[in-house]
């Protein structure tokens, strides 16, 4: 389903008989926090049941098994009742749990009104929703090695420059800063364009450095395609561009760093 126009202007996507809206920067906390149930990593449980099982029957299955520290259906739950902003019908957890169960051939569904929704209607929700909020879905194309192996680069990488995220508030302040955007305004923002804009603005102060040195003359730079236009596309960027070339250097430069100090 290409959903390009309604994420491009921040339209609710039709689904079925539902519309689902993007999320605000305003409920990002809690967004965040329950989105979690559409990161799942099922595949690298070493359990063949578990490995065949619908993402679906997994989140019902991952529940029963532990609902205090794996409560996937109530993230769930609490996700749809956020993005099709039917508080209504999600009002009451303890109701709006019930609409979740099994079919006759002991396969999860929900249902949302009279309509009853299965895993494959799951998946479409999944990823209109990644696609909506930027959520990050797990990669499968990558094995767990290797990603825990480029995880660790990251780490290192991390270590090794002493750099810290911001908070999602010191986000918010520097967009702010930055734009002169006052803050309800950003709070009202998609959690999308919001994203985008701090990338693109981020994208823009860089180009500018570096155009700035090269154009000097004190800097040039060997690979002449390193300083990229600040409307480059930056949806096609690598998580793990940075890291991915060389992990056993990065790893010998903190044990040198290490036995340095």
């Amino acid at each position: 389903m290409d959903i390009t126009y309604y994420i491009t202007y921040d339209s609710p996507v039709p689904y079925r008989n539902i519309n689902i809206y993007p999320v605000t920067v305003k409920d990002y906390i809690y967004f965040n926090s329950y989105s979690q149930c559409l990161q799942l990593k099922k595949d690298e449980i070493p359990n063949p049941a578990v490995i065949t099982m619908s993402e679906l029957d997994y989140i019902f299955y991952a529940t029963e098994q532990d609902v205090n520290s794996q409560p996937y259906l109530y993230w769930f739950d609490r996700l749809l009742a956020l993005c099709i902003k039917d508080d209504d019908t999600f009002e009451n957890i303890e109701e709006s749990l019930k609409r979740y169960g099994y079919d006759k051939n002991h396969k999860a569904r929900f249902t949302i009104g009279k309509e009853v929704y299965t895993a494959k209607d799951f998946e479409e929700i999944k990823n209109i929703i990644s696609q909506q909020n930027l959520v990050e879905l797990p990669d499968k194309t990558i094995s767990k090695e290797v990603r825990e192996s480029l995880e660790k680069a990251m780490e290192y990488k991390n270590k090794l420059s002493g750099t810290h995220s911001g908070t999602f508030e010191d986000y918010i302040i520097s967009l702010s800063i930055i734009t002169g955007w006052k803050l309800d305004y950003i709070y009202s923002m998609s959690i999308r364009k919001f994203v985008k804009s701090i990338r693109r603005i981020d994208n823009l102060i860089h180009y500018k450095i570096y155009l700035s040195a090269s154009m000097s003359g004190m800097v040039e730079f060997k690979d002449k395609s390193f300083i990229k236009h600040w409307l480059v596309n930056l949806d096609s960027e690598d998580k793990y561009n940075d890291v991915s070339m060389d992990l056993d250097a990065i790893k010998n430069k903190v044990s040198l760093e290490s036995a340095k100090g």
